[in-house]
């Protein structure tokens, strides 16, 4: 059975990746499982708790919502550095592809995010597919794809 990781931070969430790893598990029976890295406090920004905390009553709303429609599925929160985080999981759970979402453009923090997925990639056996997030189409008011 395929063990799928999808791999998520308090800043963006990952939503597109948790969507595609909910429907590909449906269709090839796929177990899931969502990591939500939380930053150590040590390095929490201003307002970062109520972020977290609104990422993670999401996720676990979109959890029971996939537990529901049959998906098997679990979420971890796991606090600390992302990268050594992913990585550990992805050892510890013989996690066979791991979906991540890849950062908006218009992030800041982009680069340093898309060098933080090709570390995890060169340092784990197992596949990993970048999902883009769909962007907002304003005039319609609803998602597009990108």
């Amino acid at each position: 059975m395929e063990r799928i990781l999808v791999s998520m931070d308090c800043r963006s969430g990952g939503w597109e990746a948790l969507a595609r790893a909910v429907s590909l598990s449906a269709r090839i029976e796929a177990k899931v499982y969502a990591l939500l890295v939380t930053p150590s406090p040590t390095v929490v920004e201003s307002g970062a708790e109520a972020i977290c905390g609104a990422v993670l009553e999401r996720l676990e709303k979109l959890v029971q919502t996939a537990r529901a429609s049959g998906v098997p599925i679990e979420c971890f929160v796991t606090e600390g550095d992302y990268e050594e985080e992913v990585n550990r999981f992805v050892d510890c759970n013989r996690i066979t592809l791991v979906i991540v979402e890849r950062p908006d453009e218009k992030d800041p923090l982009a680069e340093r995010k898309l060098g933080q997925i090709r570390s995890i990639q060169h340092r784990i056996s197992c596949r990993v597919e970048l999902v883009s997030p769909r962007k907002l189409n304003p005039e319609k008011g609803r998602n597009q794809p990108s």
